[in-house]
């Protein structure tokens, strides 16, 4: 194939995708903007290059969700936040959680069938719901980890390994509910 092709099928895919797909293609340019631009709000500063990739993997998730970019993406743009921004547990730490799940369903809605095709009520009320015990769960986490704080504990092995037991024994719960609906 021919990069020629590659491009027209790619502006064929966009200009035959349902409104719906559309409104999910900028669902995914949105949070991934969205969770770019509280990196420098959670103190992380602006780094252009780093930056510019990720925008890079963005675009192809947008033009492309039904690849493997949308799953490069949420990795990178996690570990960019690993390595930029400060371990503090403010609130765009909640925020950018919330943000990368949207990303995620986005993608996932997105990349579902044809371009043309309009998803059932139903089944995006179901993903709605699994959004939702996922926001839920990430909030949860996040109340805990901020009262934690209060104790002023000091570091340990054994309190790390219950912190990720526990961590452990919620995506259990959420699989099993998820499983279930």
């Amino acid at each position: 194939m021919s990069v020629l092709s590659d491009t027209t099928g790619l502006l064929d895919r966009i200009a035959l995708s349902s409104r719906q797909q559309q409104w999910l293609r900028l669902l995914v340019l949105a949070s991934g903007i969205g969770f770019l631009a509280l990196i420098p709000a959670a103190g992380g500063g602006f780094n252009p290059v780093l930056s510019g990739a990720a925008f890079v993997l963005l675009v192809i998730s947008v033009l492309i969700p039904d690849s493997n970019a949308p799953l490069g993406l949420v990795l990178y743009l996690g570990g960019l936040w690993a390595v930029t921004v400060p371990r503090t547990l403010g609130v765009e730490l909640l925020l950018a959680a919330v943000v990368l799940t949207a990303l995620h369903v986005a993608c996932a809605l997105a990349s579902y069938g044809p371009p043309g095709l309009t998803l059932n009520a139903s089944f995006l009320a179901l993903w709605w719901r699994r959004f939702g015990y996922c926001v839920g769960g990430a909030g949860l986490v996040w109340l805990l980890s901020r009262a934690l704080v209060l104790f002023d504990l000091p570091a340990s092995g054994l309190a790390l390994g219950a912190a990720l037991v526990l961590v452990l024994g919620w995506v259990t719960v959420l699989t099993v509910r998820l499983a279930r609906t």
